[in-house]
């Protein structure tokens, strides 16, 4: 599992970054952009550090992604 605190980055940068890094990537190397997914904008505007509570986690590659209220980034292999 890698993990991250999102303090000033974008969580939908943040899942990019940390799954490229998975990958043993570059972000800009990935194929499938995060959109394809789910919408980088609403996961921005979700987790915009007012909300409290909350969590979404989705699959993105070959890993669960899940992005919490408090601002964790959790990037598991699903493989």
């Amino acid at each position: 599992m890698t993990g991250f605190r999102v303090d000033h980055t974008k969580p939908s940068v943040e899942v990019v970054e940390l799954v490229a890094d998975a990958a043993e990537t570059d972000p800009v190397e990935l194929e499938r952009p995060l959109a394809d997914v789910i919408d980088p904008r609403a996961l921005d505007n979700l987790f915009d550090g007012r909300a409290t509570v909350g969590e979404v986690s989705f699959v993105f590659y070959e890993y669960e992604v899940t992005v919490t209220a408090d601002g964790d980034v959790d990037v598991e292999s699903v493989a």
